[in-house]
């Protein structure tokens, strides 16, 4: 049984919603506490806590920053919010979620694995506050970096860089036992149309039912679903779907067109290890046979 401690800008892409689904119904993972960001993070703890009340959990749940380290101009909001007048919730204000997450990690040393799968201010903010919390974590899995041969289109695809470069910066240079980071030109290759969602995971549960809800804006205007977060805490528990490369992460903070922009050096002694294969059927097979349990 792992401890995990989750931190999410849940709210918008469903893969965030999907993930935390996947995390309360994973036999093998004791879901320890649920950290929000980005912008409006109590509204994105209010659907935590709705998904959550499906299941009959309770889960403590902070809703953290709204605020980046490094400036970016946007202000990103949670479309999926819409939907929270049909569940039951909790209403969350701001708080100290990096203050949370350390006496979570100093309560439990060396068990707490952490899962980052949002921009990285929380995170990086937890450890400039609280730097014995790299060394105290047992490990680090952030869904983080794009390290592909084609440039992206623009630089936000690369969204939970692009979205605070400099805590970015901050986690991939972090020491931490077991440090890893599913790359996004991996997850891409877990795209699905919109319309196979339904085929992939059965709205058939109070639980799918809100996981759909509260994305269902999103799979309207995407037409389609990449499943980057999933990947990231199925990885936790089944580390044999993806192989690693470790080495050293650069964050762009400087060049305004490249900002965020990731780029890898492969070294034995490396700090990170980075995703470079997936077994797409496996993940699908866990992904699925779990949240259809």
């Amino acid at each position: 049984m792992e401890k995990v401690l989750l931190d999410t800008d849940i709210g918008g892409d469903i893969d965030d919603a999907i993930c935390l689904a996947y995390l309360l119904k994973e036999p093998q993972c004791n879901l320890v506490g649920i950290t929000t960001v980005c912008g409006e993070p109590e509204k994105r703890a209010a659907i935590a806590s709705a998904i959550c009340k499906t299941v009959r959990r309770n889960i403590p749940i902070i809703a953290g920053s709204d605020t980046t380290l490094q400036p970016v101009p946007v202000y990103p909001t949670p479309d999926g919010a819409t939907a929270l007048s049909n569940w039951e919730h909790h209403i969350y204000e701001k708080s100290d979620a990096p203050a949370f997450m350390y006496e979570m990690i100093r309560s439990n040393p060396h068990e707490i694995i952490l899962l980052g799968i949002g921009n990285m201010t929380n995170i990086a903010t937890l450890f400039n506050t609280y730097p014995d919390a790299p060394s105290l974590l047992k490990g680090l899995y952030v869904m983080n970096g794009y390290f592909g041969h084609e440039e992206l289109p623009e630089a936000y695809y690369n969204w939970n860089s692009w979205a605070d470069p400099l805590a970015s910066q901050i986690v991939f240079a972090s020491n931490i036992a077991a440090h890893r980071a599913i790359t996004l030109e991996i997850t891409d290759r877990l795209t699905i149309e919109a319309s196979r969602a339904g085929e992939l995971f059965l709205a058939n549960s109070e639980l799918m039912k809100a996981v759909f809800d509260f994305g269902n804006s999103w799979l309207k205007s995407s037409n389609k679903l990449t499943l980057h977060d999933p990947l990231a805490a199925v990885s936790i528990f089944y580390p044999e779907v993806c192989q690693f490369e470790k080495g050293f992460v650069h964050v762009e903070t400087q060049e305004e067109t490249l900002m965020g922009g990731t780029s890898f050096r492969a070294a034995p002694n490396g700090n990170v290890e980075i995703s470079r294969e997936v077994d797409r059927e496996r993940f699908y097979q866990i992904l699925s046979g779990t949240l259809k349990r």
